[in-house]
């Protein structure tokens, strides 16, 4: 028989885990983990999977990252495929990663014709889907973290968490469509800390990462250095010390990124990748499709001087607001900076690194832009969706047999059939596009208000 004190000690011990449990950020946490383990092995976008699980062949087969075709992206996202492919090969096996199913080749002749007859296993998507799912964990512990350290306050640190890991766009990008802008946002909020601790060196190392991630993360230089010059103002000394840390560890991880390239003479590859997309990208597509996309690649082109100007704006204000205010305005001026950065309608998945300062902000700052938040995230979600539409259940038919692959295909026809001459996909994109673009608009406006109204500190 247990002495009384033994049990005491477990019903201690079990009284703490219940409490544990019923903490609400451990609810949104499971609740979160929840949907997500049931979306990643019954709905995936096989179109950007197939092409991980190409590079993975690729990689497995002795190949650099640049040597074939396949690999259209700066190296960070390169080298995690590479280390899920050793994972792959020594822990977990996931061959077959892809087959090849003839009955879809007419989805390619789609006018929405981002599909592919190489359908993803649904062990393979599982597998590449966890680090995307643990990634998100992360970055909400983060946003947890330093709106508990800003505010002390749990509950707000709480709705920041919430703000991010349930997000409908974070979810639907880690766990259906799998796309890796997750992985820049850990690393471009992750700079940010850095650099609100002080912790320059490392701060700029991470940014490095967060640029050849996806490169859009390099706006966020501009507020950077202004932080950077906020924070050490009556101290040149100081300021110059913290710059060329910062620039120190932006160069040097920049350097250890492209090693590989430079030892097997691809660097011009790695560096100048998003022009080779760029140049390319908008070419592929006759009607209103081509036209939509030429005219959308002009706008984001001539928005440029626009955009520049603005981030340069931001970060002269901050430059030279009140240093008692000086880490609250740096993450506003983040906010806003990457805001700005998609003031055309992007992607979906690029406004990741939008949302993340943005949890942020509402959680510590200011509840109106809960309104913003809901209408890029859920517009970005339902965009995201309709132009993946029905092919997010080729796995499931292909390895299950619960559908038909026949059907799928009939069904994501359907979806593209033309209303009044046009496809009722492009409208149906066109609205959920401009759902999120109203919701990113609407961020630059709150600002540009209470910027006229003499209430904004930028």
């Amino acid at each position: 028989m247990e002495s009384p004190s033994v049990e005491g000690e477990r019903g201690s011990v079990f009284s703490s885990a219940t409490a544990m449990l019923k903490r609400p950020v451990v609810v949104i946490l499971v609740a979160g983990l929840l949907i997500r383990f049931v979306l990643a092995p019954l709905f995936t976008y096989t179109y950007d999977i197939a092409h991980w699980a190409m590079v993975m062949e690729h990689i497995q087969a002795g190949f650099g990252l640049y040597e074939v075709p396949g690999y259209y992206y700066s190296p960070v996202w390169g080298y995690m495929l590479g280390s899920f492919s050793l994972f792959s090969g020594f822990v977990v096996d996931v061959h077959p990663m892809v087959s090849f199913f003839d009955v879809l080749l007419p989805a390619e002749d789609l006018w929405w014709y981002y599909f592919t007859p190489e359908v993803t296993t649904i062990g393979f998507n599982v597998f590449i889907k966890a680090p995307f799912i643990l990634c998100d964990v992360i970055v909400g512990a983060l946003v947890y973290y330093l709106v508990k350290e800003r505010t002390g306050n749990e509950k707000k640190a709480t709705f920041g968490f919430a703000l991010w890991f349930l997000c409908p766009v974070v979810i639907y990008m880690s766990s259906v469509q799998a796309m890796f802008d997750t992985f820049a946002v850990l690393f471009l909020f992750l700079s940010a800390l850095l650099m609100y601790k002080g912790r320059y060196f490392t701060g700029g190392a991470m940014l490095s990462l967060a640029i050849f991630a996806k490169f859009f993360p390099f706006y966020a230089v501009f507020p950077m250095l202004a932080y950077m010059v906020l924070k050490n103002r009556g101290d040149r000394a100081g300021m110059k010390r913290s710059i060329l840390l910062g620039a120190a560890g932006l160069l040097i991880m920049t350097v250890v990124l492209h090693i590989p390239m430079i030892l097997e003479g691809s660097l011009t590859d790695s560096l100048w990748f998003m022009l080779s997309r760029a140049g390319t990208a908008g070419t592929g597509g006759d009607g209103i499709k081509g036209l939509t996309e030429s005219l959308g690649y002009m706008a984001v082109l001539l928005l440029q001087p626009l955009v520049f100007g603005l981030i340069i704006y931001l970060s002269y204000r901050l430059a030279k607001s009140e240093p008692e205010k000086a880490d609250n305005n740096f993450f506003y001026c983040m906010l806003i900076t990457t805001a700005a950065i998609f003031v055309w309608i992007p992607a979906p998945q690029y406004l990741m690194i939008i949302i993340v300062f943005l949890a942020y902000h509402i959680a510590v700052n200011d509840r109106r832009y809960l309104l913003p938040w809901a209408l890029m995230t859920g517009g970005a979600a339902v965009f995201a969706f309709v132009m993946n539409n029905f092919s997010v259940l080729t796995s499931l038919a292909a390895y299950t047999g619960i559908l038909d692959l026949e059907w799928v295909l009939g069904i994501m026809q359907w979806v593209q059939q033309p209303v009044f001459g046009v496809s009722s996909l492009f409208l149906l994109i066109t609205v959920t596009g401009m759902i999120e673009a109203i919701g990113i608009w609407y961020i630059i406006v709150i600002w540009f208000r209470d910027k006229m109204k003499g209430g904004s500190p930028l």
